[in-house]
């Protein structure tokens, strides 16, 4: 799930990019402007898909906020990169701990 967490930021950066640009297009800086946050909540997801691994609660819980973050900036660009995180964080938080 480490790889889907780091390839939904990963798309989560893209699509803020994507998001600013569009908007230097149309001339309408309100999502332009907060294409900055979208790219910080990429950046968070991750490093919260790095730590899935060996803390999966933190991890799984800052992959969820990244999201939340990411929508919120860039609303509509940010919901494929979303989901690819959001469902790693419930995968990976759900797993019971299989150390024999």
């Amino acid at each position: 799930m480490k790889v889907v967490g780091t390839v939904g930021g990963i798309f989560g950066i893209i699509a803020s990019l994507l998001a600013m640009f569009l908007t230097l297009i149309e001339s309408t800086y309100t999502v332009g402007n907060f294409g900055i946050l979208g790219i910080a909540a990429g950046v968070l997801g991750i490093i919260a898909a790095l730590l899935l691994d060996k803390k999966p609660i933190i991890g799984g819980v800052l992959l969820i906020g990244a999201t939340a973050i990411g929508i919120y900036a860039v609303l509509l660009y940010f919901l494929l990169p979303g989901a690819l995180m959001v469902i790693a964080a419930i995968i990976k938080m759900s797993q019971r701990d299989q150390s024999y």
